[in-house]
């Protein structure tokens, strides 16, 4: 990863906003800037200085910067005494991640200094990816991939896709939601993933009709949807993936919803391409869930950025005003959720390239024609 180029680019994100230097507090945009994986505050001007402590030595050698302090009364005051030695007299924080506390120890701290609140400075730099990162989340996308391949196949009653008897709930498949969601984790990190990019969700019959349901001890057992949602993180980058299958002999209901459903992903990968509007994205995938009389069930945006943090920008809903560039990551997950009987999302993770996409996730989908 190249951090220089990075931090030169903020630099000049920086100097366009009128201030001298941005102090920055969130870790992923730490990490993403320098390298640096712990705790502490960054500073960046035309160099990148770290305040950091004790615990933190080890890493703080290794990270991109032209210095690294380690202040006895902790990170804030160490970045307030980087930002006096340099003599910045105009001085921007992330507003969305710098707490009151600090905000007031800083004005402490340096007494006729300006210190002005700016948003989304360092997160439009992320959205688009290099190649480096995209390397990472291919290889995030494909340990997630193999994590949920192993994981169906020893799974008798996930026959939608193994082609095993659907009679059956033999084997893992007979375990809770939780265990399900271990099993998962395990399968990921056996794979190579550093840990999971989020909290992956199993889902068994109505507890799928939940979009972000948190597994829990019921066990997975026919009839009923099972709503898979997982990603590995891989060097700090994120993959995301969910399928939907059906437990036992589907039922008319979810003959007709994943049909919809799976067309509208289908339509929504389609239109994937630099240069589209996030929006209409999410309006070719919706129109296909309209028209099959769901419209109303399908209750969020068709996807959204994926890198350093499983949800980045751009975002693409309804009332998106973000156009897509080439180098962005991006979901395509169309869902459709009926209380009380289940729900089915179908997701892939997408690179936009000039001239349409390419799909990185590569788990086997149910093919309607086999319901």
């Amino acid at each position: 990863m190249d951090y220089r180029a990075r931090q030169e680019e903020l630099w000049e994100a920086i100097a366009a906003a009128g201030v001298e230097a941005l102090i920055v507090v969130a870790p992923v945009n730490l990490r993403y800037l320098t390298g640096f994986v712990g705790e502490g505050v960054l500073l960046v001007g035309e160099e990148a200085h770290l305040s950091t402590d004790g615990r933190y030595a080890a890493e703080a050698g290794e990270a991109t910067v032209a210095g690294a302090a380690f202040h006895e009364k902790g990170h804030w005051a160490g970045i307030a005494g980087i930002a006096r030695e340099g003599g910045y007299l105009r001085v921007a924080f992330e507003a969305e991640h710098t707490t009151v506390a600090a905000l007031e120890d800083l004005h402490k701290d340096l007494d006729g200094v300006e210190l002005r609140p700016v948003r989304q400075i360092v997160e439009p730099l992320r959205a688009r990816k290099g190649a480096g990162e995209i390397q990472a989340i291919r290889r995030a996308a494909q340990v997630t991939d193999q994590a949920l391949g192993e994981f169906l196949a020893a799974s008798a009653g996930c026959c939608a896709t193994s082609g095993a008897d659907c009679s059956t709930t033999s084997g893992p498949v007979a375990q809770s939601e939780k265990m399900g969601a271990f099993e998962l984790l395990r399968l990921m990190l056996a794979a190579g993933a550093e840990g999971e990019a989020f909290e992956t969700i199993v889902a068994c019959g109505p507890g799928s009709a939940e979009p972000h349901h948190h597994p829990t001890d019921k066990t997975l057992e026919a009839p009923g949807p099972l709503k898979i949602d997982l990603g590995a993180k891989v060097l700090g980058y994120c993959a995301d993936l969910t399928r939907t299958v059906y437990l036992g002999e589907p039922d008319e209901t979810f003959r007709r919803v994943y049909r919809a459903v799976h067309e509208g992903q289908q339509r929504g990968l389609e239109a994937v391409k630099a240069g589209v509007r996030c929006r209409d994205v999410d309006l070719a995938a919706r129109q296909v869930i309209e028209a099959a009389g769901l419209g109303d069930r399908f209750v969020h945006g068709v996807g959204h950025g994926v890198g350093m943090e499983v949800h980045e920008s751009p975002r693409l809903g309804s009332t998106s005003e973000e156009v897509l560039a080439a180098g962005n990551v991006v979901t395509i997950e169309p869902g459709v959720y009926i209380p009380g009987w289940g729900g089915v999302r179908i997701e892939d993770l997408v690179l936009v390239t000039e001239d349409g996409a390419e799909v990185l996730s590569q788990a086997p989908k149910v093919s309607p024609a086999d319901l």
